[in-house]
Parts: C-alpha cells; structure tokens; sequence
C-alpha cells in the first residue's frame, strides 16, 4: 500500500507541471481564437483549476509563480488588466460559449449555480487578480 502512495505522488509531482504545457497551449489559442479566448483558458480556467489544486497539495503550490510569471510573459499588464475588469464567467464556459450559449444552457439547468459556489469562484478570481497584477503571493491571497 506505502509502494502505491509513493508512485501516486510522483504522478501528483509530474502532473503539477501540466502549466507548462497550457501556456504553451495558450500561445496557440492566442494565435489562432485571439487574446480574449487564451486569457479566459489560461488564467480564467487553468491557472483558477491550479490554484485550487494548490490549496491542498503542496506539489502544485510550489509552481504557482512560476505559473504566474509564465502568464505574465505572455500577456502584456493591460491585457491582463482588460480581462480582470470585463470578465463575467470563468471555467471552460468563459471562453468557450457565446452569452447566448450560456444562457440557454444555464436556463435548461446544465449548470448548478448557488450562492456559496458564485461567492468561491469570486475569491478565486480575486486571488489569480491579485497574483498576476497585484505583486502578491499565494500565501498572501488566503
């Protein structure tokens, strides 16, 4: 059992670099979707999804700057700062579906919305705000 804990946390340490690949990715996105649909993928869904991973695994807390610093090569102070002030949904529905798309799935119940998950997400975005333009830590932002 000790054996297959070991092997889990060596996959957990690999799989924290997954950042790597996703800036990567969304240098694509940028060329090809344009600078709104990469930051809503970099930052509003996958540096989000890592921050949260980071909360309770230390593997993926200690690359959370180097993740940021990565974010901060490639998009530019105002790009970020466009995205922070005009983003209204984060996770893969914010940069992938129209606010029509969104509402009509929204309406037809695909998403469970409530108060305690709005008010989480917030905080969040918040914190990835604070991390890539305020100078702060992750250990600040808790």
């Amino acid at each position: 059992m000790a054996a297959s804990g070991r092997v889990e946390d060596q996959a957990m340490d690999e799989f924290s670099n997954i950042w790597i690949e996703q800036c990567d990715a969304a240098r694509g996105i940028r060329d090809e979707w344009g600078t709104r649909k990469a930051l809503g993928y970099l930052v509003g869904e996958k540096l989000l999804n890592y921050i949260r991973a980071a909360d309770s695994d230390p593997s993926w807390e200690a690359n959370v700057p180097k993740f940021a610093a990565e974010i901060r090569q490639i998009f530019a102070d105002e790009e970020l700062k466009a995205y922070f002030g005009t983003a209204t949904r984060i996770g893969v529905t914010g940069h992938v579906c129209t606010e029509e798309q969104y509402e009509t799935m929204r309406d037809a119940g695909a998403f469970d919305e409530d108060a305690v998950t709005g008010a989480t997400d917030a905080i969040l975005f918040e914190r990835a705000r604070a991390l890539l333009l305020g100078g702060a830590a992750l250990d600040d932002l808790r």
